[in-house]
């Protein structure tokens, strides 16, 4: 018999428990060899030719002259020697990775691509990348999705979510943001609030031992309260009075998240100024710093015990991304502006690493790709963040059919 923590909360020996003496954790758990996610996002929009599409020698993409044309295995990437850690990275990870070219945006307004980008639609109804994959999760996960900073398209899944950033969440989950309002409130001591948290578990779970349809807001309510216990119960061992600032500190609090089995699915921000339209030599240092930043999780990942692995590298899938790219040429205040052609980078747990899919030809324009093998092919098609997104919904269990109906696979991606 399988129990949950819904099949042990209901019991009446675990309500006294919990009542008396405080919430007892059960450890959520995923099931075997399932994936999770940690979603990187460059908001404003990447030069691609920065790193993942160099174009040297061709007169109609400006790059940097102080650049050239970095290869290791499969993989090609503009290397310099004012950007040391993107070499480090993929000469360390380049077989765990890879990267995808030639991708239509589908847009060149920052919120509309960023919908694209992350959901392969314009619906607003419909969720991101991230928040269907933790939404549809077979774990059981008190903080299915964690948003630490940047672009959250939650659509009808909002339930999934967890926004980490603004360090209100424990206050939130443990009721002490109540004493920072403007007419503070008195907080109970933590055996009366247990004890209230198990009066109200009891009382909804016996109203909906009676129902026959689902309960509603009354589930929600008692899935969420599962969830505040847990966390609440679990908040020194997953050490969420410190949710880091950093993205490594942001990108290693998620993995220990999904080591802990309480999370499937983290998005972060990579900071910097990426809508670079008056100074695109800004993008190289961001972008270095990213890839020192993304080396060392990696060595993190790969040094770490997984929950359904023997690592989590064997666990784990980073996906790094903008909402486009930027123009070939530079502009007359030596910037780039928005291009439609973006690139994206994949790499860990199930990925066809040592991989280059898709391709632009030498004016930065997509071409026609074979899916299957993501080499440029004339009766192929044009990459779209719709097939990328499709690729990771199957990574993480999803059939995506059920989600976009229709939408070619990027199987290329797929190990």
């Amino acid at each position: 018999m399988s129990f949950s923590r819904r099949n042990l909360l209901t019991s009446s020996g675990a309500l006294a428990a919990l009542s008396a003496f405080g919430w007892n954790p059960k450890m959520a758990h995923a099931a075997a060899g399932e994936r999770k996610f940690i979603f990187f996002f460059a908001g404003g929009g990447w030069d691609t030719t920065t790193v993942f599409d160099p174009h040297h020698g061709s007169d109609k993409v400006d790059m940097d002259p102080e650049t050239l044309t970095g290869s290791l295995g499969n993989l090609s990437f503009t290397s310099g020697e004012d950007r040391p850690e993107i070499d480090r990275f993929f000469t360390r990870w380049g077989g765990h990775s890879a990267i995808v070219n030639g991708m239509d945006a589908r847009s060149v307004g920052h919120a509309s691509a960023t919908q694209f980008s992350l959901t392969g639609t314009s619906a607003s109804s419909y969720p991101d990348w991230p928040t269907l994959l933790a939404s549809r999760a077979i774990g059981d996960y008190p903080l299915p999705h964690l948003v630490f900073s940047g672009p959250n398209l939650a659509g009808t899944h909002g339930g999934a979510v967890v926004r980490a950033g603004g360090g209100a969440l424990l206050d939130l989950i443990d009721g002490s943001i109540v004493g920072a309002s403007d007419s503070p409130s008195p907080l109970l001591s933590t055996p009366s609030d247990s004890i209230v948290d198990a009066f109200v578990y009891e009382r909804t779970a016996k109203f909906l031992s009676g129902r026959s349809d689902g309960g509603g807001r009354a589930d929600a309510l008692l899935t969420n309260l599962e969830r505040g216990m847990e966390i609440e119960g679990r908040r020194f061992e997953a050490g969420l009075s410190d949710l880091g600032s950093s993205i490594l500190e942001q990108g290693v609090k998620a993995a220990e998240m999904m080591r802990l089995g309480l999370s499937r699915c983290a998005m972060i921000g990579i900071p910097g100024g990426w809508d670079s339209h008056g100074d695109v030599t800004v993008q190289a240092p961001q972008f270095d710093d990213f890839f020192d930043a993304l080396d060392q999780l990696m060595d993190h990942l790969s040094t770490t015990p997984g929950l359904a692995a023997p690592w989590l590298i064997d666990e784990v899938v980073v996906v790094a991304l903008s909402e486009f790219g930027r123009t070939p040429l530079v502009n007359g205040s030596g910037g780039k502006d928005h291009w439609p052609y973006n690139s994206a980078l994949v790499v860990g747990s199930g990925v066809r690493g040592n991989r280059m899919i898709g391709r632009t030809d030498d004016g930065l324009i997509a071409k026609t790709v074979d899916f299957s093998t993501g080499e440029a092919d004339d009766f192929g098609d044009i990459i779209g963040p719709e097939n990328l997104g499709a690729a990771l919904l199957q990574l993480g269990g999803i059939d995506p059919e059920s989600h976009l109906p229709g939408v070619q696979v990027l199987d290329a991606l797929i190990r």
